[in-house]
């Protein structure tokens, strides 16, 4: 629910000109672009991702609670740039992308419009579960838009991936269930010129590190090179999946010598 400030919609202005730096709420750039969000949309699940022309890297948008507006600002080393390209994904909703003029004199608007889409489920299960190395993990899908290097003109091997789904659990006998949008049916990420795929990573359930990536070891027709999901309107009422050990822990044995993984064990292609 949104709360007026002043008798208005309270705004989050961000400065982000490159990737990691951190937004500085408040601030009031001189030039920027003003995102509206449309009703109904949590603010903290927006995704953005957007490229200044002149910027090798661009940023993200940090995503605030209890907002209805973000600000870009659109200066880049001191000057007004005159281009900004955007990608913009909200839970349910279609993916956009937004490839807009600027110019120093105007501040530009831009609507983001959701267009709904129904969601789609992947039903698990888990193989080799010692790959987890014991630890309570958490899934989180993601959808890998190949297609947004060339949109965005990023250079090679910088890929857009946008978190997606509700997040999942994994149960005592390794199964899981997640829901996903349906890109199938996106006009993006469901065009055949548009490659994507979806992955599940999980993540240790207290600190938030990578643990893993599940790469789908059922039939091939539904796995990418890469080991993620293809975009179909629907998957196998069960999907076995082996996780794709991140970074593996040392494990030692009950002397305390350090065990080297197998060069198998951390992952399966």
């Amino acid at each position: 629910m949104r709360r007026p400030v002043a008798g208005f919609l309270r705004t989050l202005v961000l400065v982000a000109s490159c990737a990691g730096q951190s937004p500085q709420p408040g601030a009031s750039p001189s030039h920027y672009v003003e995102i509206k969000l449309p009703p109904g949309v949590i603010s903290e699940s927006v995704f953005i991702r957007y490229l200044l022309s002149g910027e090798e890297f661009g940023g993200w948008v940090q995503p605030h609670p209890g907002v209805s507006t973000y600000v870009i600002s659109t200066t880049h080393e001191g000057r007004p740039t005159t281009r900004i390209k955007a990608l913009l994904s909200a839970p349910e909703c279609a993916i956009q992308t937004l490839d807009l003029p600027v110019s120093g004199s105007n501040n530009q608007q831009y609507s983001f419009i959701c267009r709904p889409l129904s969601s789609v489920r992947i039903v698990g299960a888990l193989t080799r579960m010692d790959r987890l190395y014991g630890r309570e993990v958490k899934l989180q899908a993601k959808y890998v838009a190949r297609w947004a290097q060339s949109f965005l003109q990023l250079g090679d091997g910088i890929v857009t991936t946008i978190p997606v789904g509700d997040v999942a659990y994994v149960s005592r006998g390794g199964r899981f269930r997640l829901s996903v949008p349906d890109f199938s049916q996106d006009p993006l990420a469901g065009a055949p010129d548009h490659p994507g795929e979806l992955q599940i990573w999980a993540k240790d359930k207290m600190s938030e590190d990578i643990i893993a990536q599940l790469i789908p070891a059922g039939p091939q027709v539904i796995k990418t090179q890469m080991g993620g999901l293809k975009i179909q309107s629907a998957y196998p009422s069960q999907t076995v999946f082996t996780p794709c050990a991140a970074n593996p822990p040392q494990v030692h044995d009950a002397i305390g010598f350090a065990i080297r993984p197998d060069a198998f064990d951390a992952c399966d292609r």
